[in-house]
């Protein structure tokens, strides 16, 4: 199907132009800093073991980020060469952003629910955390959600395809690529789940800090005030935003909807900070990284970087010699 229609007079391509200047630097920053995020992540065992949920976290929101540097420098590339022009649903989802932009949505909404998950279960069910919170379950869990996001993307595209007879918008967002029925359940996952993972963690928070007579305890509180804020962070910066997103152009015409689009995009950027002053560990390993191990002197790396599991099963071995027959 061919669409000719022009959406945009030259005014409103300048617009687009200088927002597009804005997205390929924040966009770049903080795929950089996501990249950085998971290459901490997986420099070591412990580190895999103990923030392998953050390091998916980290790694959809580098989809997101990177979709919104693509999605600038393609737009760009066709304004300047007169391209810029309506096109069917489905031509919307053959560029190439779409699919950062919904696997890089939804798969963080999915590990933060994860991540809230994990913290409630360890507060008010410690027993059952102990015993069946391994790695491994950990890792079925940060897999479910690699499987849920593809599953999704897969019924974006059955989506698109079945609306490839409307012309929309070149903008080609998630709910003009894939059709406001596909586009609403998307913004609804993309919005719903960090607030409920808020909700979660604050749960999570308040029960931990009732119960913080004990050491195992406060070591909860510490974990679940983190992922508290990085909840909190999800919320404002990616939540709330989609909100005035879904209904741009339908039910409200908000002039700062591009800008709040840069905070969706950089709001993993708030978590590398939010990890580096939070947690100790994170914040030596990453800085032994990014030195190439130089700073390894002043950071005893292997004893912060050590899991409590792996801290108990040394202090649980026992010293004495065996029995004689």
């Amino acid at each position: 199907m061919k669409c000719n229609a022009t959406w945009f007079t030259n005014e409103a391509l300048v617009s687009i132009l200088n927002i597009n200047k804005l997205y390929t630097p924040f966009g770049s920053f903080a795929a950089a800093t996501n990249i950085l995020c998971v290459l901490v992540m997986l420099s070591t065992k412990q580190m895999r073991e103990k923030y392998g949920a953050f390091g998916l976290l980290s790694f959809g929101d580098m989809l997101n980020a990177l979709g919104m540097v693509i999605a600038a420098s393609v737009r760009t590339q066709l304004i300047y060469d007169n391209s810029y022009g309506s096109l069917s649903t489905f031509s919307c989802f053959g560029r190439p952003w779409p699919y950062f932009f919904i696997v890089g949505g939804q798969l963080p909404a999915f590990v933060l629910i994860v991540m809230a998950g994990e913290r409630v279960i360890a507060v008010f069910k410690p027993l059952i955390y102990r015993t069946y919170v391994t790695p491994k379950t950990r890792s079925i869990a940060n897999t479910v959600c690699v499987i849920l996001s593809i599953l999704f993307l897969l019924i974006g595209i059955v989506f698109s395809f079945l609306n490839r007879e409307v012309c929309t918008n070149p903008t080609c967002t998630t709910i003009y690529s894939t059709g406001r029925l596909y586009g609403t359940f998307n913004y609804i996952l993309i919005v719903l789940l960090p607030f409920v993972a808020l909700l979660l963690n604050i749960i999570a928070y308040t029960g931990a800090k009732s119960r913080s007579v004990s050491t195992n305890m406060k070591r909860e509180l510490k974990k679940a005030r983190v992922s508290l804020v990085i909840a909190a962070l999800a919320v404002v910066l990616t939540a709330l935003p989609n909100i005035i997103l879904w209904g741009q152009g339908v039910y409200w015409n908000v002039g700062i909807v591009p800008y709040m689009y840069i905070g969706f995009g950089c709001n993993s950027v708030v978590n590398l900070f939010t990890f580096f002053f939070m947690k100790k560990d994170f914040r030596y390993r990453l800085l032994s990284f990014i030195s190439y191990g130089f700073l390894n002197r002043y950071f005893n790396l292997h004893e912060v970087t050590m899991t409590n599991t792996r801290r108990n099963m040394v202090q649980n071995v026992s010293t004495r010699p065996p029995a004689r027959s």
